[in-house]
């Protein structure tokens, strides 16, 4: 598993697909022009990305309520973008909402955002459409769902993971237990092939070409 290889291909997979943001000086921010559902998926898929690298940082620094939190992020965006893309370059009804919510959310307009969201049940199915899966996989979609909403929303049972009975300490610095570090990196290595399936999807969906479905790098010629 190759974080940095991965990190690169979303990077490529971004230029060649939206390319670069516009600096509006007014605002000291950048922003992309083309308001659409192409460009919304991408930036999820960014977003998943970063998602990977932080909760290896956090899972091997034992710190696993908010390792908890990405991993429900991440799965969120992957899903989101196979549902902004399930009928490129047609978008439906709740395609064009969601594209709206999401760029209702500028550095100057977050607060006034009044699109409803659409339903994440909606956005799942559109996933399981994509994927070709049946009620198994839309369960297991919300059995990670539900799982990780835990650590998002700070539920009892999620605090509780982290206490240590032998010395009465709840790790608020991080879990020193390099065995419960390890047992939780799987789901890294998980994430991390979700994230990469995704980018391939996007690659094929949106004609771009040369996406390897590997995390492994390039052999460099002798």
């Amino acid at each position: 598993m190759n974080l940095d290889y991965l990190s690169s291909l979303v990077e490529k997979l971004r230029k060649e697909a939206i390319g670069e943001p516009r600096k509006i000086e007014e605002k000291q921010a950048y922003e992309y022009q083309d308001q659409s559902a192409k460009v919304v998926a991408v930036l999820k898929l960014v977003r998943a990305a970063h998602g990977i690298n932080a909760m290896n940082l956090l899972c091997r620094a034992g710190l696993f309520i908010d390792f908890g939190a990405i991993v429900r992020c991440v799965y969120d965006c992957t899903e989101e973008v196979y549902f902004l893309l399930e009928e490129f370059p047609r978008a439906s009804g709740n395609v064009d909402k969601f594209v709206k919510s999401f760029f209702a959310t500028t550095i100057d307009g977050y607060l006034s955002n009044e699109t409803p969201p659409v339903p994440r049940k909606k956005i799942r199915s559109a996933a399981v459409r994509v994927l070709k899966g049946d009620e198994g996989t839309r369960a297991g979609m919300e059995n990670i769902y539900k799982t990780f909403c835990g650590f998002v929303h700070a539920d009892y049972s999620h605090i509780m993971e982290v206490y240590n009975g032998g010395s009465y300490d709840f790790n608020v610095s991080g879990v020193p237990s390099v065995k419960e570090r390890q047992k939780r990196m799987e789901h890294v290595a998980f994430a991390a092939n979700a994230v990469l399936h995704t980018a391939a999807f996007i690659s094929d969906t949106l004609g771009v070409t040369d996406f390897p479905l590997t995390l492994r790098e390039p052999e460099q010629p002798a």
